[in-house]
């Protein structure tokens, strides 16, 4: 009997796409092809399970169930019947449908929502009762062509479940991993992290460093699926906790000079198991000194427009091109923030290794040359 396979479409940060292709050939998976915002890729359920257990920089992870044209209302709502909706629904789900269309005849959201719980209705039969769970569907209307996916991460994979204590301006920890391994970081060599707020690229770095999957402590959609495969996703659970280290090869070190954000970043550590692995002080950056000849530097300092429009921050950027240029000279050293003029005031020299927003400000992975 030939294996079901499906088509899915991994959703990304703009600017991770590749990042992201990477994650997928490191797995064992062939990318199909890579647009903004995404990257494509075939499979079974396996190839689901472990893309959403072990992508890093994803944010959530789609299968495309259909496309279907249509000029009016009763043409989608035919053809939306014949979707195979019992595949990923069960009786008592509820649906929660998001449109967006353009250049398309049928231009109305919510009637097109409507048209569509209308159909799976129809499709799966009387439904009794309420599970409490509720499934996220996407449709896209494109000049006239309806494309419907069906969510499988459930909350976005960002959500690893251990950040319980959070600063100002926090970054996503599915950017500060594909901020990590855009540097080419595997745990290898000694990380720092001198602005380390609630501890985010801390955390990411001793996951990557001891090959512990993001998705280990969390819950997905697709465990509400009919056909969801409980032993299978024990089997890749087992097979992942095989597969991790106990210890650091290298030495994760996080600082910073606010006490509320070093306790933020204490809980946070406490949370996943890691607070006994990473060095975590409260210090300022202009005070330190490096314990290794070699590894790598990376921070989200703050920036105008987090801070406030008079806020004035050349002298903290100067003191920051001080510790990267002189006092750690021989590490590599990334910093993510909007390619402004206030970047000139690190006299760093400085290559972009990525562009993406965060937070709403478009910010570059810019790396130390």
């Amino acid at each position: 009997m030939k294996k079901q396979e499906n088509n899915y479409f991994v959703v990304t940060v703009p600017g991770f796409e590749d990042i992201c292709a990477g994650e997928l050939v490191a797995l064992g998976i062939q990318p199909t092809g890579t647009v903004h915002g995404g990257v494509m890729f075939a499979g079974g359920l396996k190839e689901l399970y472990l893309a959403n257990l072990w992508l890093r920089s994803a944010t959530r992870i789609l299968v495309r169930l259909g496309t279907v044209t249509a000029r009016d209302f009763p043409t989608l709502f035919q053809r939306l019947s014949k979707l195979p909706w019992g595949r990923f629904i069960k009786t008592g789900t509820s649906c929660d449908i998001r449109v967006t269309s353009r250049a398309s005849r049928l231009i109305h959201t919510g009637r097109i929502a409507e048209v569509c719980q209308a159909a799976i209705a129809k499709t799966l039969g009387e439904r009794e009762g309420d599970n409490g769970k509720v499934q996220k569907i996407f449709l896209r209307m494109d000049d006239n062509c309806c494309q419907v996916s069906i969510d499988s991460s459930g909350e976005n994979l960002h959500r690893r479940g251990y950040r319980q204590a959070s600063v100002a301006a926090p970054l996503r920890e599915t950017l500060a991993a594909g901020c990590l391994l855009a540097c080419g970081y595997d745990g290898s060599v000694p990380l720092l992290d001198m602005m380390c707020g609630s501890g985010t690229f801390a955390i990411e770095a001793a996951l990557i460093a001891l090959h512990r999957p993001p998705g280990l402590e969390r819950m997905f959609a697709f465990m509400d699926w009919p056909k969801y495969r409980p032993g299978l996703w024990q089997q890749l659970l087992i097979e992942a906790q095989r597969g991790e280290k106990s210890t650091l090869p290298a030495s994760i070190i996080a600082v910073d000079n606010n006490p509320k954000a070093i306790a933020a970043a204490q809980k946070n550590l406490e949370m996943v198991g890691l607070a006994d692995l990473i060095q975590l002080s409260c210090e300022n950056m202009q005070q330190l000194q490096p314990q290794f000849p070699h590894g790598l530097m990376i921070c989200n300092p703050p920036y105008g427009e987090r801070l406030g429009k008079d806020a004035s921050l050349k002298a903290l950027y100067h003191d920051l091109g001080r510790v990267y240029g002189d006092t750690f000279a021989g590490w590599q050293g990334a910093i993510i923030c909007p390619e402004s003029e206030l970047i000139k005031s690190t006299a760093l020299s400085l290559s972009p290794l990525l562009r993406f927003t965060n937070g709403g400000i478009k910010v570059a992975l810019l790396e130390k040359s």
